[in-house]
């Protein structure tokens, strides 16, 4: 059970890292992490700011 759970996080992380990558193109490594960043916390603001 254990094994299977490792394998299968083990593919998701994978997964995760190649859209980051694919997402991230030609931009520098520091730069996309910036955009990123940026995006969660402008996703933060707006679902916990009470209008």
């Amino acid at each position: 059970m254990d094994n299977k759970r490792e394998v299968e996080r083990k593919k998701l992380h994978s997964a995760i890292w190649k859209i980051a990558e694919d997402l991230r193109g030609g931009m520098e490594g520091s730069d996309f992490k910036n955009y990123v960043l940026g995006i969660m916390f402008y996703r933060y603001i707006s679902e916990n700011i009470i209008s």
